[in-house]
C-alpha cells in the first residue's frame, strides 16, 4: 500500500485468517493474522477491518509516509464489526500516534454499545498501556448514516448483514467503474441452503445476489467445508462450496475465499484452492477463484 495516484484500484492484504491469529510453521503461505485489508486508488487510502494484519500495515505506511513530505496522511477504516478478530490490530496501528494524521472508522450503528465505547474500553489500562485519549492522530468515529459514502474518487454503498452473531456490514466499493465487495462473517448457508427454515430466507437471497452481481472482486468469507459446517451451523460462517457456487451465479468476475479457519493449515488451503482451481477456469470464461494470502496484493 504505497501512497501516490494508483492508476486502478489496488487491493492488499494484511490479514486473512478468522476468529482467533494463528502464528506459526503451518500457516506461513496464507498467513495467521486476523482481517485486515487495504484498498488504495488515486490516494484514498481505505482499510477494511482492524484485525491483527492492521499492525504490519500500520508499520509500512509510516515508514512510505515518512519518506514523503506534504500533508499527514488520511485513511478511512470500515469494519464489519466489532468481534475481537476485527479490531485487535487498532491498538497497534503506528499511525494512531502520529500527530495530524486523520483516521476516520466507519461502522454500524446497529450494535448495543456505540463503536467508539468498544474500541475506547479495548484500550481501557487493563488491557492495554495506552488509552484511546493519549494516541496523536486526529480520530473521528461515525456510525454510518447515508446510503451512500463518497471519498473522493471511490463511492461505499453498504449493507447490514443479520447472519452473524451480533450482526454484520458488508460494503462495495466503487472505483475507476470497478466494484469491489467486501462480504466477511455472514453465514449464507441459512438463507441459501434448501434445508434451511429461515422464514424470510427468499427476501435475503435476492439482497445478497443483488449486491455482489457482476462485482469486478468479492472478499467473503468461505470458512468452513462441507463436511465441517455440518456441526458448526449457527456460527455465523459459510461454507465454501455454497460461496463458490452463488458467486458464479452471481456473475463475480474474481472472487477471494477469505476469514481462513484456524485450523486449516497451509496444506488444506492449498487443496482447497486446486479444488476450486478443477472447476472454476477463468481461461474459458469461468470466475476466477483465489484463496485470501498475506501480502497479496490484485489490481483490479
Amino acid at each position: 500500500m504505497t501512497p501516490g495516484k494508483e492508476e486502478k484500484p489496488l487491493i492488499t492484504f494484511w490479514g486473512t485468517r478468522g476468529s482467533i491469529s494463528t502464528p506459526g510453521r503451518i500457516t506461513e503461505k496464507y498467513g495467521g493474522n486476523t482481517p485486515c485489508v487495504a484498498v488504495t486508488y488515486e490516494g484514498t487510502h481505505i482499510i477494511l477491518d482492524a484485525g491483527t494484519g492492521m499492525r504490519p500495515l500500520g508499520i509500512e505506511l509510516s515508514e512510505d509516509f515518512n519518506k514523503q513530505e506534504g500533508p499527514a496522511p488520511s485513511f478511512h477504516l470500515f469494519l464489519s464489526h466489532t468481534h475481537w478478530d476485527h479490531i485487535q490490530g487498532f491498538p497497534f496501528f503506528l499511525p494512531l500516534f502520529t500527530r495530524d494524521t486523520k483516521l476516520t472508522i466507519h461502522g454500524s450503528s446497529e450494535k448495543e454499545r456505540y463503536i467508539k465505547d468498544i474500541l475506547k474500553n479495548q484500550m481501557d489500562s487493563g488491557y492495554f498501556p495506552v488509552s484511546m485519549s493519549d494516541v496523536a492522530a486526529d480520530v473521528d468515529i461515525q456510525d454510518i448514516s447515508e446510503e451512500v459514502i463518497a471519498l473522493g474518487p471511490v463511492v461505499v454503498d453498504w449493507q447490514e448483514q443479520h447472519l452473524h452473531p451480533g450482526g454484520s456490514v458488508r460494503y462495495r466499493l466503487n472505483a475507476d467503474g470497478k466494484r469491489i465487495v467486501y462480504a466477511t462473517d455472514v453465514e449464507l448457508n441459512l438463507i441459501f441452503d434448501p434445508d434451511s427454515n429461515k422464514p424470510d430466507k427468499e427476501a435475503l437471497a435476492q439482497e445478497y445476489r443483488d449486491f455482489i452481481y457482476e462485482a469486478d472482486l468479492l472478499i467473503a468469507d468461505g470458512q468452513y467445508t462441507e463436511e465441517e459446517y455440518s456441526t458448526k451451523a449457527g456460527w455465523g460462517h459459510t461454507s465454501i462450496p455454497l460461496l463458490l457456487e452463488i458467486a458464479s451465479q452471481s456473475k463475480v468476475k474474481k472472487l477471494v475465499v477469505f476469514h481462513h479457519d484456524p485450523e486449516h493449515s497451509d496444506k488444506k488451503l492449498d487443496e482447497l484452492s486446486m479444488e476450486s482451481r478443477l472447476k472454476y477456469r477463468p481461461d474459458e470464461g469461468e470466475m476466477d477463484v483465489f484463496w485470501a494470502r498475506e501480502g497479496m496484493t490484485l489490481a483490479i
